[in-house]
């Protein structure tokens, strides 16, 4: 399993209630240098504490969880807008379209980063704009991929197949690695606390350029923009997994 979740597989969600005092310090700290953090701090039950939590060690979700409020009843959108085959794109698993979607006990933008990267590489591989984050986190949850610690690997192993994916378990060698996305063949990696996690998390490899490898991280646009050193990965990474379609 991969992503940290908050309670069982079913569709309700437990988000926790009061603020830690290192989440409310954080808060605090952030509203210094942005006053629209002001809100949560006058009427922190607007804010479940997880959610908090997320803004606290992730700045990057400050939009998303500013907006988390207005988000709670919105449905997610049936259709991945940059959905085109060839492309992978850059989604986010606390994206404003589906970041409250239910998941693992949680929600998305919480614990869902492995069907949002699965949503990446069957975005790209199919084009099928059908294939969501929220979609794919619906039929995980419904085959009992998602649980209290995430997504489970059968579902990037196995599960993978229902969305007309096919997956080869990768040997973690520098030659396996640029082999596959050199044949375009993105890579789901599940990942060990370090550059990406502190618990557990999914990234995907999308391409290398100038020896470099291309990352999509669900949980932050910037690590997304980055290119990174095969080395610098290697010891990060759990498992991994190339895709075909």
């Amino acid at each position: 399993y991969s992503g940290a979740g908050t309670g069982g597989a079913s569709a309700s969600v437990s988000l926790g209630g009061e603020w830690d005092a290192q989440t409310r310090l954080a808060i605090e700290t952030l509203a210094a240098a942005h006053p629209e953090v002001q809100p949560m701090l006058d009427e922190p039950s607007r804010w479940p504490a997880d959610v908090a939590a997320l803004l606290a060690r992730n700045e990057e979700a400050l939009g998303f969880v500013l907006a988390y409020p207005s988000l709670i009843d919105a449905a997610p959108p049936a259709r991945v807008e940059e959905a085109v085959r060839g492309s992978f794109p850059t989604l986010l698993q606390w994206d404003a379209r589906w970041g409250c979607t239910p998941y693992g006990g949680s929600i998305l933008a919480i614990t869902g980063c492995g069907p949002t990267a699965l949503s990446v590489v069957a975005c790209g591989l199919t084009g099928d704009a059908s294939l969501t984050p929220a979609a794919i986190a619906a039929w995980a949850q419904r085959q009992g991929y998602a649980g209290a610690d995430g997504t489970s690997w059968e579902l990037m192993r196995s599960g993978c197949e229902h969305f007309g994916l096919y997956a080869q378990e990768l040997s973690l060698t520098e030659a396996a690695v640029f082999g596959a996305l050199e044949a375009g063949q993105p890579i789901i990696c599940s990942m060990r606390p370090g550059d990406f996690t502190t618990a557990g998390h999914f990234i995907v490899l999308t391409g290398t350029q100038d020896g470099l490898l291309c990352v999509v991280d669900p949980n932050s646009p910037a690590r997304s923009a980055s290119l990174w050193e095969y080395s610098r990965l290697e010891p990060q990474i759990k498992n991994l997994w190339a895709y075909t379609a």
